[in-house]
């Protein structure tokens, strides 16, 4: 009996074994890997139409609607009748849980603002154009910028507190058209110019070390610095140089107007080179670039109401990461939408856009499962939206709410907001304002909810896709391979404790006398086998009494009657 025990403990282990393995074996099968998206040569033209100039709303507003297209403008494409579109009108039913802090910021005197972000101190940093204004002369037809005029004279850079008060600034004498601001979560500032078509990044380490000197500077009374020498005020120097200075490109190693830098929490970054090459291009967090995707929807090339792919931009102007869910969001300006693609590869996975929104998104931002995103003004539309805010679940693309100051924004071009998603800032462009919106939040409620799957995981490690997924086919070929090896040994082991064919018959056997043997050892059996040999003794011994029922027939034996016996033989 202990024998049949342990063969049948080697059965169950053998068919656990036999389950796990495929399943192992289904996990491979079943496995989702993203395929990279890669474009041909012939997708990136570098024709000169691809380059011009095509953002009205950097420039001061030089849109002319009244059929006076500017020849040199690429913005607003339209045929030769002027088509104008129709946008419906929207009934605002959401609820408005955002409030405008009025007096944040008020006593603030910008210039032109592009951008604004938020340190790990919870400080806000905000990006001018001093007195430089994006107009008509600033880039020729090639688009290149006029480096004779110098970089702007004025600090670029504004840090402020929560209580709005000016904590810094630095910035002058380095940058000639600012464009893109990002402070990552170590506090590093990324940077793009649009003028020298180039991206920067500035340690956080020394804009601390050089806090004392650039207060200095600022307080200094020095007037007379050469304006073209920069090295006389600049303390700062990037680390990271990428794109060449004021020279347009399509390359690897050149931009034509990069607008927005996204860092994820691993170090990667994200470059969207945005007014002319409409593409995204993912660095590690050395600047080596890892892959890029994306080109420029041209519309005088299809017909006018046809839709872009989901890898045709018109102006990739800002940028946006969800690291928790490994996503990048990409605000795709001209063609009025959200595009959300996989952090790590690139592949498209959800658009967002809807009619309350309207034809143009100038910024996003993500926090707690939601964007937070502007549109803008679209002179070629009849009753356009209104020019806000508005938050969006990332699920339902529903409009959670909308935000804007005591009337309708003018111009805003850049937006950031906390991590909880209880303050979000926003920066105009023409408007020379900064706003301050806050929101409440549950914390209890924001994460979880209804996450949807994520088919690949978020990078962990400077390495190729490719790689990760082989390393993963391997070892787990290396287990299936484990499990059938310890199946063969286990079926072996079984086989050898039953060298004969008759073993199954053998353990029946076995099992019968085992029971027999366990019945002849209980108390009944004996009782009954003792009782019925009494019985029989008894019935065996006559009454000597009664004669009547003696034998007296004489004794026979088999010798007496030899024909029984041969009987019996045969």
């Amino acid at each position: 009996m202990t024998t049949l025990r342990y063969d049948i403990c080697y059965v169950l282990i053998l068919l656990h074994i036999l389950v796990h393995s495929t399943a192992a074996l289904g996990d491979i099968l079943s496995i989702q890997h993203l395929p990279d998206t890669k474009f041909s040569p012939n997708e990136y033209s570098d024709d000169d139409r691809e380059y011009s100039d095509i953002d009205n709303r950097d420039r001061g507003s030089l849109i002319q609607p009244n059929n006076q297209q500017n020849t040199n403008e690429g913005l607003y494409i339209k045929t030769d009748s002027q088509v104008v579109k129709e946008q419906p009108v929207i009934t605002d039913t959401v609820n408005k849980t955002v409030t405008w802090d009025a007096q944040w910021g008020a006593q603030l005197k910008l210039t032109q603002a592009s951008a604004v972000s938020i340190d790990p101190n919870g400080n806000i940093a905000i990006f001018h154009r001093g007195d430089r204004v994006w107009g008509q002369d600033s880039f020729d037809n090639e688009n290149k910028f006029n480096s004779n005029k110098g970089p702007i004279m004025q600090n670029t850079i504004i840090l402020l507190d929560k209580n709005g008060r000016v904590i810094s600034e630095w910035g002058k004498n380095m940058f000639y058209l600012p464009h893109g601001l990002t402070i990552d979560q170590s506090g590093n500032y990324w940077i793009t110019d649009v003028a020298m078509h180039q991206v920067f990044k500035f340690d956080a380490q020394d804009i601390e070390k050089h806090l004392a000197e650039l207060k200095r500077i600022q307080a200094s009374s020095e007037t007379n610095i050469d304006r073209f020498d920069a090295s006389k005020t600049n303390i700062l120097k990037p680390s990271i140089i990428l794109g060449e200075a004021f020279v347009p490109g399509n390359d690897k190693g050149r931009f034509c107007k990069p607008t927005d830098i996204a860092v994820h929490s691993n170090g990667d970054f994200f470059v969207s080179d945005g007014y002319c090459n409409s593409r995204i291009i993912k660095y590690n967090k050395n600047g080596e670039q890892i892959l890029h995707w994306g080109r420029r929807w041209s519309t005088d090339r299809r017909p006018v109401y046809s839709q872009p792919s989901p890898y045709t931009f018109l102006v990739a102007h800002a940028l946006a990461l969800a690291n928790e869910l490994n996503y990048i969001y990409l605000a795709d300006r001209e063609n009025g939408r959200i595009l959300c693609f996989f952090a790590n590869n690139g592949t498209f996975h959800k658009e967002y856009s809807h009619p309350a929104i309207g034809s143009k998104i100038y910024s996003v931002a993500y926090a707690q499962e939601k964007l937070y995103l502007i549109n803008g003004p679209d002179p070629f539309v009849n009753n356009p939206a209104p020019v806000r805010g508005f938050v969006l679940d990332i699920y339902s693309k529903k409009i959670l709410s909308t935000f804007e100051p005591n009337k309708s924004m003018d111009q805003p071009h850049s937006l950031t907001v906390t991590e909880d998603g209880s303050e979000i800032y926003v920066v105009e462009l023409n408007n020379k304002k900064v706003y301050r919106f806050l929101q409440a939040v549950n914390n209890s409620l924001s994460a979880k909810r209804y996450r949807s799957k994520i088919l690949v995981h978020p990078d962990t490690e400077n390495t190729n896709i490719e790689k990760t997924n082989a390393t993963k086919l391997i070892l787990t070929l290396g287990s299936a391979a484990v499990s059938f090896i310890t199946t063969c040994i286990a079926i072996a082991a079984i086989i050898a404790r039953c060298p004969k064919k008759g073993c199954l018959l053998n353990m029946r056997k076995k099992m019968r006398w085992e029971a027999e043997r366990r019945e002849n050892f209980k108390l009944t059996s004996l009782m009954e086998s003792r009782r019925g040999r009494s019985f029989k003794f008894l019935e065996k011994r006559p009454n000597p009494r009664d004669f009547s029922k003696l034998n007296t027939e004489p004794e026979t034996s088999e010798d007496e009657h030899p024909e029984n016996s041969l009987a019996r033989v045969i």
